[in-house]
């Protein structure tokens, strides 16, 4: 039995490189990971202004609750929010909420993996004072109140004013100056 050199020097050559080429497949998958974590949690913290510099309708109860309409929960970013005061109320954040609970929510996200439901909530929720918040460009059209939209490393905001009109909402100026762009409300 020979032993050929140059076959186990190209065989452990190719082996290194596999892993080699397998490890920086990792730290980029983790580094795309990180950077959509960093992401969901600025856009949490959009959402926790929202609450802040939106004006709604007196209510009587003493929680504040930011809902998900399905599985998109910002990577899980937005229990954050849980139990912290806005408005002198305790936000309880609440995931996945069935359509026929989401009257009891002030502010609805609605994640751009669950964007086929944006119609449905925009309909059920139609004329009642609950913010529509997407990361899904193509929602505003849609009927959303306020899209979250990622541009160069940044979040910026887009709000539909004639929506929120029809809810019973109003947006603080400050929150409308930071607006990248708002939708004119109908006279």
């Amino acid at each position: 039995m020979k032993f050929n050199l140059l076959q186990s020097v190209t065989s452990h050559v190719r082996h290194w490189a596999c892993l080699a080429v397998m490890a920086l497949s990792a730290l980029t998958a983790h580094a795309q990971s990180a950077n959509s974590m960093a992401e969901f949690r600025v856009k949490a913290a959009y959402i926790f202004n929202f609450a802040k510099y939106v004006d709604w309708p007196v209510a009587d109860s003493k929680q504040f609750q930011v809902c998900s309409a399905g599985r998109d929960d910002l990577g899980g970013a937005l229990s954050a929010l849980d139990n912290r005061l806005v408005q002198g109320r305790v936000i309880q954040v609440r995931q996945n909420v069935a359509m026929d609970q989401l009257k009891d929510c002030q502010i609805i996200f609605v994640g751009e993996r669950d964007s086929k439901l944006l119609t449905s909530v925009v309909r059920q929720m139609l004329g009642t004072p609950v913010l529509i918040v997407s990361d899904n460009q193509q929602t505003v059209e849609a009927g959303a109140h306020i899209i979250l939209a990622s541009a160069e490393d940044r979040v910026e905001f887009d709000v539909n004013l004639a929506t929120l009109q029809r809810s019973n909402l109003k947006a603080s100026s400050q929150m409308l100056k930071l607006a990248r762009n708002t939708k004119p409300a109908k006279p």
